[in-house]
């Protein structure tokens, strides 16, 4: 290798498992939780830091590895910063045709052979593309690792692009796109982002549009690959039973040779606003006949700011309160829900998948919005149950925690996932270990900071609500309604 490795370790065997048990019986919830303690908490940190390995190429480009025996999986992301952030308009879902281009062959590898590699080794190598940034990932059994690295990386550093494969890549991004405007549901997505995107750099589909896809040909696939595949925007991150310094030195012969075309650091995005008021956008779809589907949009904290764990677990307990509202109160609507997102310019929504009950369907969302507000969440324990069938957020938080942690640590069965919390880390801090600190402070946020970030962003929010569906319903909704939540 052309420069020294400079091995930092720090990760782990395994996660402690969070034990739950979920029981729901009419509107109670029963949650029986084995709760770690602070000293459990340290222990995990402590036990996977000496996991996490760093190595630079002599290219420069960073490589993030942790050692994983749980399994016999490998998992390899190289990571390219930019995604919209770096595309203008009239190139939406380049990046996205090439990189897919790119994975079906190179230039020792054909389709045919490529195809039967990955067939014969049940392995799959694939692109992702979204807002931030592109990754183009190999995920094999330990047995086929390096047969496989030498085909992952050829896609990487000698792409075919060939017509053919191209052809098939193009197409299957207009197709989807096609699928996109048939579904209502698929619909709503699309209008909202469009709208709420209006002028920001998200609103760069990573998918594309038809006009930007259409003039498109494997030249334009092959002069992107060109101009974005470099070095300073480039880092990888690998999950597997390996040895770091035998994996470091494959991978300095397979992507050592990448140039550095300093391209600079990616430009920040600007977070959304918060803005005075909220407004309603409606389009009929000949495909949703007696339903309606609607979304509300709204600015939220990014990872890394100290309100962004108390805003989840805030859009975690909200979900439960819509379901119990809108759902099974009033039997409205076919799944409520409510998310926050991981971007670095951050948003959540409000999802209302299938409803036919238009003129009340935002009475019942703010009917759970004024529980939330007064502090009353979905029932986590008999013993606590109120007579309205509630009980106060203070003795739900702890409850609440557990299952969030539960579910945001699923990733840590599955090698890609922990791959994405690698990145996702590399991305807020530098530090491809940061998660694994997301357990401590989930654990520190309190009732108090869960009602302040509610109250903060969704009942002081500003909402782009989106309905699509029947158009006889449509007519029913009163747009001043959604001027925010009430």
């Amino acid at each position: 290798m052309k420069n020294s490795m400079n091995i930092q370790r720090r990760g782990a065997p395994r996660l402690s498992e969070f034990l739950r048990f979920l029981q729901l019986a009419l509107s109670m919830i029963f949650v029986f939780i084995v709760a770690l303690g602070a000293g459990a908490e340290a222990a995990f940190v402590r036990e996977n830091a000496p996991t996490f390995t760093k190595i630079v190429l002599s290219n420069g480009i960073p490589i993030y590895m942790k050692e994983q025996n749980a399994n016999q999986v490998f998992h390899i992301s190289l990571v390219l910063n930019g995604g919209s952030l770096v595309t203008p308009r009239e190139r939406a879902g380049w990046e996205k045709i090439a990189l897919n281009t790119m994975a079906r062959s190179s230039q020792n590898y054909p389709y045919e052979k490529a195809a039967s590699l990955l067939d014969r080794t049940s392995s799959h190598i694939a692109a992702a593309v979204q807002f931030e940034y592109s990754t183009f990932s190999l995920t094999t059994l330990d047995k086929y690792r390096d047969e496989l690295l030498s085909l992952w990386g050829d896609m990487l550093t000698a792409p075919s692009f060939d017509q053919d494969d191209f052809g098939k890549s193009k197409e299957e991004a207009l197709l989807a796109l096609q699928a996109v405007d048939q579904d209502p549901w698929a619909t709503t997505q699309k209008i909202i982002n469009e709208a709420y995107f209006k002028g920001h750099p998200y609103g760069v589909n990573p998918d594309g549009v038809q006009e930007s896809i259409e003039p498109m040909t494997a030249g334009d696939a092959r002069q992107w690959y060109r101009d974005h595949l470099s070095a300073d925007r480039v880092f990888v991150v690998a999950v597997g039973d390996f040895d770091p310094a035998e994996l470091g030195a494959r991978l300095e012969a397979l992507l050592g040779n990448i140039p550095d075309l300093r391209l600079g650091a990616v430009p920040k995005p600007a977070a959304f606003p918060m803005g005075p008021s909220g407004m309603l956008l409606a389009q009929a779809h000949d495909h949703s006949q007696g339903t309606i589907y609607l979304r509300g949009d709204f600015a939220a904290p990014a990872p890394g700011r100290d309100d962004y764990f108390a805003t989840a677990l805030a859009a975690r307990i909200f979900s439960d309160l819509l379901f119990s509202v809108v759902r099974d109160k009033y039997g409205s609507v076919y799944t409520p829900s409510a998310i926050i997102r991981g971007y670095s310019a951050n948003y959540g929504s409000i999802l209302m998948y299938k409803t036919n009950a238009p003129d009340k369907i935002k009475d019942y969302i703010d009917e759970a919005a004024q529980l939330m507000a007064k502090g009353r969440v979905v029932s986590v324990d008999p013993a606590m149950t109120e007579e309205d069938g509630y009980m106060p957020i203070a003795g739900a938080i702890d409850t609440y925690k557990r299952l969030y942690m539960n579910d945001y640590f699923e990733a840590v069965r599955n090698n890609a996932d922990i791959a994405f919390l690698m990145i996702r880390s590399v991305q807020l801090t530098g530090d491809p270990a940061d998660w694994l600190k997301d357990q401590e402070r989930i654990e520190v946020v309190d009732a108090s900071a869960v009602q302040v970030a509610f109250d903060t962003y969704f009942m002081n929010g500003a909402f782009l609500w989106v309905a699509v569906g029947d158009q006889a319903l449509l007519d029913k909704l009163d747009p001043r309604a959604f001027e925010s939540l009430y």
